[in-house]
Formats: structure tokens, sequence, C-alpha cells
């Protein structure tokens, strides 16, 4: 099998290094020459057509494989930058809960008890359950109408002389 493989390259002819660099130069300018432009080059390099032709098939297909690879690499490296920050942020996620777990242990130990007209549960999705969180009224309507006050003094909020906006209740939440 090795004898039939060296009869056939016998034949075949390498390309200089000079013909190599300008076939090169060309395939920047034009990666699909024209029939026409590849009968020149061929006369100019002393090749034939049909060698030309291939050397222009072949630099295609390494040059998308390149190209397919590097995009491979692009795209592997933001999918790992996602899986750490997706593991980063459902480890946060689950700290959260473990604390909010705490906090509701210590007000159940301390004996405190909200009544309805304090207590607005949310509800909040975590994964395929939910999870009913506490939102609690201390009272404190009177600190939010004070600050509204000191940002009515820029009222760029264009809704009536002196308001947070049409969402309110959305902000006051947070």
């Amino acid at each position: 099998m090795s004898e039939t493989r060296k009869n056939k390259n016998e034949g075949r002819k390498r390309f200089t290094d000079k013909q190599i660099s300008f076939l090169e130069y060309m395939f920047e300018t034009e990666s699909r020459p024209e029939l026409r432009m590849k009968h020149q080059l061929a006369n100019k390099l002393g090749l034939h057509p049909r060698q030309v032709a291939i050397w222009f098939q072949n630099k295609r297909a390494r040059s998308k494989s390149r190209q397919i690879e590097q995009e491979y690499n692009t795209l592997k490296h933001n999918y790992e930058m996602l899986e750490t920050k997706s593991e980063s942020l459902k480890k946060e996620n689950q700290a959260l809960l473990n604390q909010l777990e705490m906090l509701r242990n210590a007000a159940e130990r301390n004996g405190e008890n909200t009544s309805s007209e304090e207590c607005d549960d949310r509800i909040t999705s975590h994964g395929n359950e939910e999870i009913r969180v506490p939102f609690v009224y201390l009272g404190e309507e009177s600190k939010f109408a004070e600050i509204e006050e000191q940002l009515c003094s820029v009222d760029d909020w264009g809704e009536g002389p002196c308001s947070l906006g049409p969402d309110i209740e959305k902000w006051l939440e947070f």
C-alpha cells in the first residue's frame, strides 16, 4: 500500500515557497477566483489551472475549519463562564434560603406574632417549589413619605406635582 502511495506522489509536484506566498496573497484578496483568474495565476506561477483550483478549494476548507474551531472555543468559553455564574447564583440562592429559614426560626423562638394587618406574605418561586416570604410592615410609612418629599424637589417623574410615579406600590415592596 505504501508503494502505491509513493508512486502517486512521485508524479506530484510540490509548490515552491514563492508560489505558496503568492497564492496566499491572492486568497486574502479573493477566496473564490473566477476561472479566468485561475488560468492567469496558473500561467504566472507555472502551474496547471487544476492545481490552482484545488489549492484554493483546500485553502477554503482549512479556513472554514479554523473558523469553526475558533467559534467553538468562544462558545465553549462563554458556556463555561455562564455555568460558573449559574453555580454561583445557585449557591447564593441557597445561602439566602438558609438565612431566611434561620430568620423564620428565630422569629418563632422569640414569639413574634404579627397580625394579618401587619403581614403580607409574598410568594417566591424556587425551582419547582413556592416559598411564602413574610413581608412585614413596621409602621414606617412616614419614612416613605419623607423620602418622597425629598425626591419631589427633583420632580422628574412627570406624575403630578410630587409623586413617585404610577408604580409606587411596586417601589415600596423593595
